[in-house]
């Protein structure tokens, strides 16, 4: 339904930003990546600044390995509160597969600054912190993580990970 209703409303007007933006999500979701690029790509050419066109074709370029682009598309993204927190962890993210420790560290943190609560950039911290070797940094986070989500079965493995002994494999 949500197809058909975009698709009426692009109809109406081709070059109505929200409705190409969500077309681009939708068709994302779809796995119908390029189209969706291809989306993403006509919303920025009518507003290069704008965050949700920005945050999908970062998350589009990333699926699809075009890793530049998939930067630039974050890094302006995180210009629109509404988006920062999210293109800070996803841009955490990146640098963590690039072995960039520092760097991604640095926009977990940022990501936690935009939203205290954002978990997803609490358990990548955790993981850049073992791979860091920083056992204390590593269990700091992971309190942080329980402390919000008593039930976390990352934060819970990650725990073992850094001390494999029974009770934390229990």
């Amino acid at each position: 339904e949500a197809e058909t209703a975009l698709g009426k409303a692009l109809e109406k007007d081709s070059n109505y930003l929200p409705a190409l933006v969500k077309m681009a999500e939708l068709m994302y979701r779809n796995m119908k990546y390029a189209g969706a690029l291809k989306l993403a790509t006509r919303a920025l050419s009518i507003n290069t600044e704008d965050g949700g066109a920005n945050f999908i074709y970062g998350v589009i370029n990333d699926q699809l390995g075009n890793i530049t682009d998939a930067k630039d598309g974050f890094d302006i993204a995180s210009l629109d509160p509404a988006y920062r927190s999210a293109a800070y962890t996803s841009l955490a993210g990146i640098y963590f597969k690039e072995n960039k420790l520092d760097r991604a560290i640095a926009y977990a943190d940022r990501a936690m600054i935009s939203n205290q609560y954002n978990i997803e950039a609490l358990q990548l911290r955790a993981l850049i912190c073992r791979s860091k070797k920083e056992a204390d940094k590593a269990n700091e986070t992971i309190g942080a993580i329980l402390r919000l989500d008593p039930l976390n079965h990352f934060a819970r493995f990650e725990k073992y990970l850094l001390e494999p002994n029974m009770a934390n494999k229990d």
